[in-house]
């Protein structure tokens, strides 16, 4: 299952952001490497990268990129302006959050 997940899902993604538009796929690869490089080099440099976390209450609430992407892909859809290659960008910012993080679904931690 996980070799399937390994090649299946990132195959699929890809086909698909060819077929919408070859900018937005050429985005979403910018957006997913760009964010790969980021990674590497801020825990080749500090370690383990520690993520944005904003207090509330007895709460934490955990800013992960996928977070900050869906904004940014909001945010740019809303003016015509700016290109579908950045959408893209942010998608592939998403994408890798989804796709490496295994805890990309807990935003809300208890302090």
């Amino acid at each position: 299952m996980k070799k399937i997940k390994k090649f299946i899902f990132p195959g699929a993604a890809l086909i698909i952001s060819f077929y919408a538009s070859v900018l937005f796929a050429t985005g979403g690869i910018a957006g997913y490497l760009g964010t790969t490089l980021f990674h590497r080099r801020i825990r080749k440099k500090r370690g383990e990268v520690k993520g944005i976390n904003l207090p509330f209450k007895k709460w934490k609430i955990h800013l992960h990129h996928w977070i900050l992407g869906g904004l940014g892909i909001i945010i740019t859809y809303f003016f015509s302006s700016l290109s579908i290659f950045w959408i893209g960008v942010f998608g592939g910012l998403v994408f890798h959050d989804i796709y490496t993080d295994k805890k990309w679904y807990r935003v809300v931690y208890r302090k």
